[in-house]
């Protein structure tokens, strides 16, 4: 059966291309949240933050489950489509904070990602793509896109985006059109950097106590649905 799992990326990527519809006015942004499963029954999920904030989210049929499973450096392949978040690194290359190998390709481009909401750290980006052929580190974003790998831990990543500024491919790449440009990213990883695949998962795989990265939209109502959620696997945390 096809793997249809939805993380954020693929959310912010459909709202970026019904944004630029015409006439369209600009759709509501995702409820990213990252948190621990307080309660869960059969019509919704109540989250809690690391602030004790709670969330909940109504549970649809259409609710996507995922969940993350342990990877090492030398078991990423250059088919592999890759969501990379990261910090600026020297010579316009990213450090590597966290390498996500995504079972479909969503969310293309590279882009601003605040993976640090406590603020402990200044934001970096995202940068989704395809792994190509290894070569110099490339910091501060997430790149999702094939991997190409190296015995020096280092990684290029190809994507396409939205627009060249300052000499570099950035944004969103168009859905279902011709894309703007296209991006090579240097990523070097270390030993530090977390590396993970996001797997299928069951509905019945969400439990209390979970640590969780879930994605909510508000619905017809106003009130947030749960559209997608990534969850903790085997004391593996998600690492979004």
């Amino acid at each position: 059966m096809k793997v249809r799992t939805l993380i954020t990326c693929a959310a912010l990527a459909l709202a970026a291309g019904q944004a630029l519809a015409a006439d369209s006015p600009p759709p509501a942004p995702p409820i990213l949240v990252r948190g621990t499963i307080a309660s869960i029954g059969a019509g919704s999920v109540t989250i809690t933050r690391a602030d004790g904030s709670t969330v909940t989210g109504e549970i649809l049929p259409t609710t996507r489950y995922a969940a993350v499973e342990p990877r090492r450096f030398d078991q990423i392949k250059p088919t592999d489509f890759v969501g990379i978040t990261s910090s600026p690194g020297p010579n316009d290359t990213l450090l590597a904070e966290e390498i996500h190998i995504l079972p479909v390709h969503v969310g293309e481009g590279s882009y601003p990602w605040d993976h640090h909401p406590d603020g402990a750290t200044k934001a970096g980006s995202m940068t989704n793509g395809t792994v190509a052929m290894a070569g110099p580190a490339k910091a501060g974003s997430m790149t999702n896109g094939t991997v190409a790998m190296s015995g020096t831990m280092k990684l290029t990543v190809t994507y396409h985006g939205s627009a060249m500024v300052n000499g570099k491919c950035v944004g969103l790449a168009a859905m279902g059109g011709a894309n703007a440009c296209t991006g090579v990213a240097s990523v070097t990883v270390s030993p530090a950097t977390q590396i993970v695949a996001i797997v299928p998962a069951k509905p019945t795989d969400a439990k209390t106590g979970l640590v969780v990265f879930a994605n909510l939209m508000n619905g017809a109502d106003g009130k947030p649905v749960l559209a997608s959620i990534v969850l903790e696997k085997n004391g593996v945390k998600p690492p979004m």
